[in-house]
């Protein structure tokens, strides 16, 4: 493993669109990378700030837990994990905050 790190805030607009429609193909996989959205409408008020680390985090324990993405109806390049009572468990501890549904 390196220790390289891509720092996002000096990526051009171009490069960072291309890295995000990449990390979207990898949601659902061992190979999510921490940008792309992986979350519903009920529980992004909460998942949109974590940083990308949690994010990861967050996704690798949905894949531990079976949970599996759907597609995205609006965006079919998209898939995301529906919200429901595991996904908030998950969230809650990694986040260390109490989620209202």
């Amino acid at each position: 493993m390196t220790t390289y790190a891509i720092n996002l805030e000096t990526a051009s607009f171009e490069a960072y669109k291309e890295i995000n429609k990449l990390d979207k193909s990898f949601v659902g996989t061992e190979n999510y990378l921490g940008l792309a959205y992986f979350w519903d409408h009920e529980i992004k008020h909460y998942m949109r700030d974590a940083t990308i680390a949690k994010r990861k985090k967050i996704h690798e324990l949905l894949l531990k837990a079976e949970e599996k993405p759907v597609k995205d109806v609006e965006f079919p390049e998209s898939k995301y994990f529906e919200t429901n009572d595991k996904f908030i468990e998950i969230v809650e501890k990694v986040l260390k905050v109490k989620v209202y549904s």
